[in-house]
């Protein structure tokens, strides 16, 4: 407990007083400096009684059912004084680091009677994708004659998810209808699906489905309503997987590459879906394959593939201690030694010197081994059916495993595509160039084309992207054939 500056002028002046009795034997010092010093001690046990009877239940209350970066977000709180004492103090609601409050407010000062609510409503604004979590409330209590302060927390913990920003939602919205991806072996006219449609079975009736898919003639055996389902005539199944490991979460420049990558999955899956290509995603990193939905067509596939997207990690921002290329080495130095999954409490320096101090001998074995589990699991539950697996990566953290399955790809005459991320473009502005950093971007861009090279002979397709780079821009150029 804290004592305030009121708090100990008492004691103080109860000191003087009693030095003063004893110094000229003056009984009445000595007696106003004995009541001093028990309104001191009655206070301060008033208030530590108060601390420890506090018995608060909170509530808490996310109005929105999708929250997206830098969009406002509104939170409800309330607040129940359950003991028969009253609270007095500051309440704060502890908001995110990385979330500023728009509208309202996640404060108020009070005095809170025995069984009575205190309400808060504020908007708050999340500044990046990823999960984000309001850990409680703060108080900075006071006692009843304004003595004591405390700084108390209750905890109360509200998680939250934070998705890519809306524009990027609406964007893949509206891509579904006016862009295609098709492939050699594929159904060359897309839009005109009446013609390509085939009989694929039946399912329950989900409200929203059209009149003409329903199948009557089971009405009457069944007693409930049955859809119809079709496929598209040479669709193949589509997996597309979203490389999460430290390498892509590094942010240094203005968007992170797990970011891009996850706008990019996400309008990508749903020109698939649109298209009548059964289409999955799943986000992995350098051990495991963090989460997934298996490929399928659907007015609630595209929900789903949302959601699993929504799960993937957030970017983590570096220190900016270095400028320049310095900076710009040292992460790339880090990404090449990413052999542990980057959970989000490794952050700054710390999460990049543990990174540092990883053997690259060591780690090599363990990079991707989610990607190739979950490219294998796939091939073996597709029973010797073609797939197609799209790869979003950087090609660091997962080289040797994007390597691998697309050998296995290649063995197994499955289809792979891999939208390469060049990490440089992704890196800070470099307004001076001087002769080090050209060659060690001429040296990046050749061993860039080198890997093209090795992944293109393994019969894969590739493109390279960076963060200027769009996902209709991506369906043109595959459509185009220049993958």
């Amino acid at each position: 407990m804290r004592s305030t500056t009121i708090g100990t002028a008492l004691l103080s002046v109860s000191i003087v007083f009693a030095f003063i009795g004893v110094l000229y034997s003056n009984i009445s010092y000595a007696v106003v400096s004995i009541v001093f010093v028990s309104c001191y001690v009655f206070a301060h046990r008033e208030f530590s009684y108060e601390l420890a009877s506090t018995d608060l239940q909170i509530e808490r209350q996310i109005l929105d059912d999708m929250v997206f970066a830098n969009e406002p977000v509104a939170v409800a709180v309330e607040v129940l004084n359950r003991h028969s004492t009253t609270i007095r103090g500051t309440f704060i609601d502890q908001i995110p680091e990385d979330c500023t409050v728009a509208a309202g407010s996640n404060r108020a000062t009070i005095a809170l009677p025995p069984r009575s609510i205190l309400k808060l409503s504020y908007t708050m604004v999340p500044s990046k994708r990823g999960p984000h979590s309001i850990k409680g409330m703060t108080i900075e209590r006071t006692d009843a004659y304004g003595l004591f302060t405390e700084h108390q927390v209750i905890e109360q913990k509200s998680d939250l998810t934070v998705h890519t920003q809306k524009a990027s939602l609406d964007t893949a919205k509206k891509m579904a209808g006016r862009e295609h991806l098709e492939f050699s072996g594929m159904g060359r006219n897309p839009a005109v699906v009446l013609r390509e449609l085939e009989f694929d079975g039946i399912r329950d009736y989900v409200p929203g489905d059209r009149p003409r898919d329903i199948h009557w003639k089971m009405l009457s055996k069944l007693g409930k309503l049955m859809t119809k389902t079709y496929r598209k005539e040479g669709a193949v199944q589509t997996m597309v997987f979203v490389d999460c490991s430290s390498s892509m979460r590094l942010k240094t420049h203005r968007i992170a590459k797990v970011d891009h990558a996850v706008d990019l999955s996400m309008q990508l899956s749903n020109v698939l879906i649109s298209s009548y290509h059964p289409t999955g995603v799943a986000v992995f990193d350098e051990v495991r394959v963090i989460d997934k939905v298996a490929p399928g067509l659907g007015r609630r596939q595209f929900e789903k593939v949302v959601k699993i997207l929504r799960s993937a990690p957030g970017a983590m921002d570096v220190a900016d201690r270095r400028s320049g290329t310095e900076e710009l080495k040292d992460t790339r130095a880090v990404a090449s030694a990413g052999a542990i999954s980057a959970s989000d409490s490794g952050k700054g320096e710390e999460f990049l010197t543990t990174l540092q101090g990883l053997s690259a001998s060591k780690a090599r074995s363990r990079l991707g081994y989610g990607l190739d589990g979950g490219i294998k699991e796939l091939i073996a539950a597709g029973r010797g059916k073609e797939q197609l697996f799209i790869v979003v990566t950087d090609l660091m953290s997962s080289r040797n495993a994007v390597l691998l399955s697309a050998k296995l790809c290649k063995a197994t005459n499955n289809r792979m595509l891999v939208v390469g991320m060049f990490d440089d473009w992704y890196g800070p502005d470099l307004q001076e160039l001087d002769t080090g950093t050209i060659e060690r971007m001429y040296g990046d861009l050749g061993d860039s084309i080198k890997l093209e090279g090795s992944i293109r002979g393994m019969g894969a397709s590739f493109i390279r992207v960076g963060p200027a780079d769009t996902a209709a821009g991506i369906a043109r150029a595959i459509r185009r054939g220049r993958t």
